[in-house]
């Protein structure tokens, strides 16, 4: 909601100066609209790659050498003419964390993400616009906890777990700052490839797909805090009619602080809550050790990064 009002603020804003410079007369025609973009097609995009290294020698109050490295891109293909809007996105993002910490298991897995949208409008009346939407959502391959040093716990895999939104809905386009998407009627797919983490995943034991249908929303932000320094950042709210009211949460929101044209750093966050995903903790009773569930948490990241970007 704080996004929401500031981006109509943004928008306010813009009108009052629109106005008063209207008042000083300056030799500015406010009554023509600027000609539209006759090119349909546009394909923004972003690559890049943050890298990150820790040495030490000889370093009287200790330390572990470490590498970090992440790459990412982030392509679009977006159409848009007359009342058609048709917007989609691909964004993926993989990155590796090296440490002598845990000789075992030197190098980890420490971000892995794969996203398709597809979200095509036709206008319906002025910021209206009937809308279908495809959502899909993944990782590359497979990752591991670490409980201890000698030790690690298989959690996830590609399609393990993958999960497909299809809706038919309305979009709502105040302004080029903010988006909402509304949709009574989704279906909500979870698949999960390696039987074995079905139940992690919510899923009953040697299942591989579950099925809900149920209302969706989502409100996406996009604008510049100040200059070079952009906010980008979508909330997805899912609730199934069978258990209407259990809601799954997923946010993420990215800052990035333009240094120049190929520097830039970024601030990454995701917050998720399913209820059907649960956790597990170990409890010690007489000496021995029980693993018992322990509810559904939520889950959240954060990922710092300075490093090389082109914007296309």
């Amino acid at each position: 909601m704080l996004l929401f009002a500031l981006s109509f603020s943004i928008h306010a804003q813009n009108d009052l100066l629109d106005a008063s410079i209207g008042k000083k007369n300056i030799a500015i025609d406010l009554t023509k609209e600027a000609p539209e973009d006759s090119t349909a097609w546009k394909f923004p995009g972003v690559t890049g790659l943050n890298f990150s290294q820790t040495a030490f020698v000889n370093w009287a109050e200790g330390g572990q050498n470490s590498i970090t490295g992440n790459a990412f891109v982030q392509l679009n293909a977006n159409y848009k003419k007359n009342k058609i809007r048709w917007n989609n996105n691909l964004s993926a993002e993989y990155g590796m964390f090296y440490s002598q910490v845990n000789p075992n298991f030197n190098w980890k897995k420490n971000s892995d993400r794969l996203g398709l949208t597809s979200n095509f409008g036709y206008q319906a009346a002025q910021h209206w616009y009937y809308a279908a939407l495809i959502d899909f959502k993944t990782q590359f391959n497979k990752g591991y906890d670490y409980p201890d040093d000698s030790s690690r716990t298989y959690v996830s895999n590609f399609l393990a777990p993958g999960y497909l939104i299809a809706s038919i809905g309305m979009n709502y386009i105040p302004n080029k700052y903010v988006t909402f998407y509304l949709s009574p009627t989704t279906a909500r797919f979870t698949f999960v490839r390696d039987t074995l983490l079905s139940v992690r995943y919510g899923l009953d034991e040697g299942k591989k797909v579950r099925s809900e249908f149920g209302a969706y929303a989502t409100v996406c932000n996009n604008f510049d805090i100040m200059k070079n320094v952009n906010l980008n950042s979508k909330l997805e709210l899912f609730s199934a009619y069978e258990t209407f009211g259990n809601v799954v949460v997923n946010w993420e929101v990215l800052i990035t602080m333009k240094v120049n044209k190929y520097i830039n750093a970024s601030v990454r966050t995701q917050v998720r809550y399913d209820d059907a995903i649960r956790t597990t903790k170990e409890v010690i009773a007489d000496g021995v050790t029980t693993t018992v569930d322990d509810g559904p948490k939520i889950q959240f990241m954060d990922v710092i990064a300075v490093g090389f970007s082109y914007n296309f």
